[in-house]
C-alpha cells in the first residue's frame, strides 16, 4: 500500500503514546459500538517507524486489517470487547484500548492500553496523516510491528524481508593428523538476502553468502598445520523462489552454486559449482520448521577437487514470546566425492534469537553452537559457535507491492 494512498476516513496520530495525564481536557467514555466502527471504517494510519522509513494499516468496519511494514505484510483484527473496549490481534494476542472522546474539540479522540496506561491522541479526518510511533518500540501497535512479529519474520526464510547478515564464526577442530584438537579458526560470514515480491504472495531472491577467513588452519602435508591470515573464501549463493501458503506450508525452488572467489589456493576449490534446491516447512503461531536440501556439481574451473555434494540446511525457530526465540540453522553435508567412510558432516545445533527495534530499526541476534557428531576422520570441525547481527533494511523495489 502506497504511502501516498487516500481514503475517506484517515486515522491521524497528533500526539505519541506516553504514561500520564493528558493535561486539562475532559475526556468522556466512547461505548457506542457503531461510534468506534466508524473509526475503523476504511481507516488508513500511516505511522514513521524512523527517518525516511514508514508503515502503512488499513482497518475496515468488519474487523479485518493488515498493516504493510519492511516489505511485508502483517495480519492485524479488531473487535469490541464486552466492556465496549477496542482490541487489536497484534503478534497473536488480543492488546485492548479504552477509547475516549475529547468534549471541547470535534473528532478528537484518545485511546488508552488498559495494560501499561499509555495513550495516544489521534482525530479523524478525510485525510492521510503521517504520524510518530505509538508505543514503547518492540512492543507492537495498529501501526507497526511487534518484535515478536518480525522475529516469526526473519525466521522465514520465504519472508519478502531484507536483512545484513553478519556471522562471527569460532571453530575448534579435531581428528588423527597430530595436534588437530588444538587448532582453531575465525571466521566471519557476510550474507544479504535481496527479496522481490510477486504478485502472488511469493518472492525470489537472491542471497550471497562471502566468507572473510580470519584465521584459517591448513594441513601443511608434513604433519602439521599452517595458519592462514584474513582471506576470502569461495562464495557461495542461491537463487530462489519461495512462499508461505495460507495454511502455513513453506515451498520454494531454485539454484544453488558456488563461486571460485578464495585468495589462496589452500581455502578453496578453484572449482565452479550449480546445481539445484528445494526448500519445504511448516510456519506454526508456535514458531518455524523446515529444510532447504541442495545438490552441487562443479560446472568448470582448474581446481583439481571434484564437488559432488548434497546439504540439508535444517531450520527451526520456537516462539519465547518478546520476540525471543530458540533457534537454529546447521548444514548436514554428504560429499560423494569423498572416501567411504569420509563423506558425512552431521552438526547438531541449538541457539536462541532475540529480535529487537533499535533506532526504529529491527535487528536480530543470535548465538548459535554446533556439535559435530560425524565429520572426516583426519581433520575436521568439531565444535562450532556462532554470533549473528542482523539489521532489517528497505527494499525500495518492493515498496507498494
Amino acid at each position: 500500500m502506497s504511502a501516498h494512498h487516500r481514503s475517506s476516513r484517515g486515522l491521524a496520530v497528533l500526539v505519541s503514546l506516553f504514561a500520564g495525564v493528558a493535561g486539562a481536557q475532559t475526556w468522556e467514555p466512547v461505548t457506542d459500538p457503531d461510534e468506534i466502527a466508524a473509526l475503523f471504517n476504511d481507516t488508513v494510519l500511516t505511522t514513521e517507524l524512523k527517518d525516511g522509513v514508514t508503515a502503512t494499516a488499513r482497518y475496515r468496519r468488519d474487523g479485518t486489517g493488515e498493516l504493510w511494514a519492511w516489505g511485508d505484510t502483517f495480519p492485524r483484527q479488531w473487535k469490541l470487547d464486552e466492556r465496549g473496549r477496542v482490541c487489536i490481534l497484534i503478534g497473536g494476542n488480543f492488546r485492548c484500548f479504552e477509547i475516549e472522546r475529547n468534549a471541547a474539540a470535534e473528532n478528537e479522540y484518545r485511546g488508552t492500553n488498559v495494560e501499561t496506561g499509555e495513550f495516544v491522541v489521534f482525530s479523524v479526518d478525510a485525510q492521510e496523516i503521517r504520524t510518530t510511533r505509538e508505543v514503547t518500540p518492540g512492543a507492537g501497535s495498529a501501526g507497526e510491528p511487534s518484535a515478536e512479529e518480525l522475529a516469526a519474520k526473519l525466521s522465514n526464510p520465504t519472508a519478502p524481508v531484507m536483512t545484513i547478515g553478519n556471522n562471527l564464526d569460532f571453530i575448534a577442530f579435531d581428528g588423527d593428523l597430530p595436534g588437530a584438537d588444538d587448532e582453531t579458526a575465525v571466521r566471519y560470514v557476510f550474507q544479504t538476502a535481496f527479496p522481490y515480491k510477486l504478485a502472488n504472495g511469493g518472492s525470489i531472491f537472491f542471497r550471497p553468502a562471502l566468507p572473510i577467513l580470519l584465521n584459517d588452519p591448513v594441513p601443511d602435508g608434513q604433519g602439521g598445520f599452517s595458519s592462514k591470515g584474513t582471506d576470502l573464501g569461495d562464495m557461495g549463493f542461491d537463487l530462489s523462489y519461495g512462499k508461505t501458503t495460507n495454511s502455513g506450508l513453506l515451498y520454494g525452488a531454485g539454484m544453488v552454486g558456488t563461486m571460485p572467489t578464495a585468495t589462496d589456493d589452500s581455502l578453496g576449490k578453484d572449482k565452479w559449482g550449480l546445481g539445484p534446491e528445494l526448500l519445504f516447512g511448516v510456519l506454526r503461531k508456535w514458531g518455524i520448521v523446515g529444510g532447504l536440501l541442495t545438490h552441487q556439481w562443479d560446472i568448470g574451473g582448474s581446481g583439481d577437487v571434484e564437488i559432488d555434494v548434497t546439504s540439508l540446511n535444517y531450520f527451526y525457530a520456537f516462539s519465547l514470546g518478546g520476540g525471543w526465540q530458540f533457534a537454529s540453522g546447521p548444514t548436514i553435508s554428504y560429499d560423494h566425492s569423498r572416501p567411504s567412510g569420509d563423506r558425512w558432516t552431521a552438526p547438531l545445533g541449538v541457539g536462541v534469537a532475540r529480535t529487537m527495534i533499535l533506532g526504529g530499526r529491527p535487528w536480530k541476534f543470535q548465538l548459535q553452537y554446533w556439535n559435530y557428531l560425524e565429520a572426516a576422520d583426519a581433520f575436521a570441525a568439531k565444535h562450532q559457535v556462532r554470533f549473528s547481527f542482523s539489521p532489517v533494511v528497505s527494499a525500495p523495489w518492493n515498496e507498494g507491492r
